[in-house]
């Protein structure tokens, strides 16, 4: 099950509202139920556009490392580690110092774990991408992906 879900924008200095954002991100689920009390996996995958690059989740400030979040509120909850390839280290021009980051794609694999009170039912977990890209001369603003994944929940077991 893939549901495509494209970066929604804050304002930006640097590109605009009418262009397009240069990463894309989907999320996929193999198992599409799962017994409240346990972990189900999923994958955020973010497409990168060519000569851009997305920073990794374990740079260091600056520029703003990519950050995965699970919405308190619902009855998912990050279920541990975020698993990610390693990253790709270089000198970023646009931020004069050396970077850890992703060019063409990159996916994260994201435990999730179910509430183990939530009654049975249909549930879309909600997952929050914030992100930041830059390409050899220019950066965005940080960006924030709402990525949703539908997830049957069966009674514990």
């Amino acid at each position: 099950m893939t549901v495509m879900m494209a970066a929604f924008a804050m304002a930006q200095p640097c590109v605009s509202a009418q262009q397009k954002l240069p990463i894309t991100w989907s999320v996929t689920s193999a198992k599409t139920s799962v017994a409240a009390g346990s972990s189900v996996r999923v994958e955020i995958t973010a497409r990168i556009d060519d000569g851009w690059h997305l920073y990794s989740l374990t740079q260091q400030p600056p520029p703003d490392p990519t950050r995965i979040t699970v919405p308190e509120g619902q009855p998912f909850s990050l279920g541990g580690k975020i698993e990610a390839p390693a990253p790709e280290t270089g000198f970023d021009k646009a931020q004069d110092a050396d970077t850890e980051y992703y060019t063409e794609s990159v996916a994260f694999k994201v435990p999730l774990t179910v509430v183990p009170t939530t009654a049975p039912g249909k549930y879309v977990a909600r997952i929050r991408a914030t992100w930041q890209a830059c390409n050899g001369s220019l950066c965005i603003r940080p960006q924030v992906a709402a990525l949703d994944v539908p997830i049957q929940v069966s009674a514990a077991k």
